[in-house]
């Protein structure tokens, strides 16, 4: 296997920052079902660490053990009070981890310790340590830490009162990566696992790679994984996992299957027979089963996210599911999975990412981690899509666009999304379009329509999107149209080079037989269905009815 191009992503963990960020942490904790937490500190910091404990729930701090010596056998949490030293001291207790830096020079010592060492969670709490030079070194250093040196971003970074970020995915990526997939499931304990995929993936031979690298592991499959994922096929793949008493998941494919597995990884580690009841945000407890994804496109970046959106079959609506523990244990990128992809594909799914990276620097619960994936994953899409159309075999733009989309699913699913994917969920959910087409055709409509209070980040993304010339002679009051142009003119570049089958508008979107998948009669109930896309509340602007079909409108 060749290894000079291969990268490890290592688990950011949860980071907690802002003002009282410590009793988040206890609510955290309850969700884990966490009984007996053990605060740990030195002797110097007793009172800053006592104080600390104090801003823990009330109720919550009663299980609580202070102590500076060695942490009770009963306890099941522990959290670590102070620096490095404290990171390092506990590096190999099995038992799940929190840090709190007590002081800005305990934040600045960390480094690279927290993803090193297996901490669960960062709290970096306003009481004891305010924004400043300091916690931007870190954000950057720990960017750059969890992701082997490829996320960065020039300037500033924009630092809201309080924000959380969270990625417990360990990922692979390489041009040989998949061949890492028989230790890593030897090293989670899985020997039967149930494979999840499509008809499509069966096709293009993608399966045989994976069952030719799993060798004599014995394997369960199910390969009717529809274009859309639903509940009623997440229900039916439940059940065979338990039939077969399998003892792992393995998603392979593209964002259906991928968030397909989601939905079979909650309901078969919660015995769960109504998926529904745990929709929305931050109702999902812990997941045990062991999970990997292994993804052939690149868009979705639903290999890492802590997002699923799955279509309830009787409701016809597509449905949210929000957990940082929705994320897999593990994600393998492999370019030669993806070099298969026909160019239509590549860049729809493409523009896909690319939607990701851009919401997520736009939208209302940006922070500067996500910013920092957004920034590099279109700095990627801008060097690799066009240039990957045009030579689909070249692995080296597969892995890019790979990547690329991941860290865009990382950035989005930390900072949320706003009315391209509210609008383009309904367009999909009702007119059966592929998601990619949707994002394509709604990007630039919704970045004119949010311009008056995102300009200066639209600005800011010319430096990511554009070539250093094109930057260089922009005037600084034109390069958030110009960033929008740039957009507009992938979409028409993209739309040559596939033969027309890119879409730039959904007027373009057209079945075998030439019929519009949609039509403008469609468009009051296309309205009605985004009014309930939990997505819309991080939009930069408030969007009513009226205005969605004035998007409609000016988008067909």
């Amino acid at each position: 296997m060749n290894k000079t191009d291969e990268k490890y992503f290592k688990p950011a963990g949860t980071i907690l920052y802002g003002r009282g960020m410590i009793a988040q942490l206890a609510s955290e904790l309850a969700l884990l079902n966490v009984a007996c937490p053990t605060v740990l500190t030195e002797v110097s910091l007793m009172k800053k660490a006592l104080r600390a404990a104090r801003q823990l729930a009330p109720g919550f701090v009663q299980s609580l053990e202070l102590t500076s010596a060695s942490p009770s056998e009963k306890s099941d949490f522990l959290i670590l009070a102070g620096g490095r030293d404290l990171v390092m001291k506990y590096a190999s207790d099995p038992r799940s981890k929190a840090i709190i830096p007590l002081s800005p020079s305990h934040l600045a010592e960390m480094d690279s310790a927290v993803t090193d060492y297996g901490v669960d969670f960062l709290v970096i709490d306003h009481l004891f340590i305010r924004e400043g030079s300091v916690v931007d070194n870190f954000f950057r250093t720990y960017a750059s830490a969890v992701t082997s040196g490829v996320a960065r971003m020039p300037g500033p970074l924009n630092l809201p009162r309080a924000f959380s970020y969270s990625c417990r995915t360990r990922l692979y990526s390489g041009h040989e990566s998949l061949e890492n997939l028989p230790r890593i499931l030897r090293d989670r304990g899985v020997f039967r696992p149930l494979i999840l995929t499509d008809k499509g993936i069966v096709a293009a031979g993608l399966l045989n790679m994976v069952i030719e690298v799993l060798g004599s592991i014995e394997y369960e499959l199910f390969d009717d994984i529809p274009a859309d994922s639903s509940s009623r096929v997440v229900n039916d793949i439940s059940s065979l996992h338990t039939r077969q008493n399998r003892d792992g998941l393995i998603a392979l494919g593209g964002g259906s299957v991928l968030d397909t597995g989601k939905g079979v990884y909650l309901n078969v580690s919660l015995g769960a027979d109504d998926l529904s009841e745990w929709a929305g945000s931050g109702r999902i407890p812990r997941l045990e089963t062991p999970f990997f994804t292994i993804p052939t496109t690149s868009g979705t970046g639903s290999e890492v996210t802590k997002v699923a959106v799955i279509a309830d079959d009787v409701l016809e609506r597509k449905i949210l599911y929000v957990s940082t523990n929705l994320q897999p244990d593990f994600a393998i990128l492999d370019s030669r999975l993806t070099t298969s992809l026909p160019s239509f594909l590549t860049s729809i799914t493409g523009m896909d990412a690319l939607s990701h990276a851009v919401e997520a620097f736009t939208c209302l619960g940006k922070n500067p981690l996500s910013d920092q994936m957004a920034w590099t994953a279109i700095e990627l899409i801008r060097d690799h899509l066009i240039p990957g159309v045009d030579d689909p075999q070249n692995r080296e733009h597969r892995l890019q666009l790979a990547i690329a989309s991941s860290l865009a699913g990382q950035a989005f699913s930390n900072s949320m999304v706003g009315m391209v994917h509210s609008i383009g969920h309904s367009v999909g959910a009702l007119c059966h379009v592929p998601h990619g087409s949707c994002m394509s055709i709604l990007l630039p409509y919704a970045l004119e329509y949010n311009f008056t209070p995102i300009e200066p980040l639209l600005s800011d993304l010319l430096g990511a999107l554009a070539d250093p010339d094109i930057l260089e002679n922009t005037a600084a009051e034109d390069r958030a149209e110009m960033t929008i142009q740039i957009i507009r003119t992938m979409n028409h570049i993209l739309r040559e080079k596939t033969g027309g089958r890119h879409p730039e508008r959904f007027s373009h979107l057209l079945n075998r037989e030439g019929v519009p998948l949609v039509s403008k009669e469609q468009f009051p109930r296309i309205a009605l269905t985004t009014m309930g896309d939990a997505s819309i509340v991080y939009n930069p602007v408030d969007l009513g009815y009226e205005e969605i079909l004035k998007v409609l409108e000016e988008s067909y």
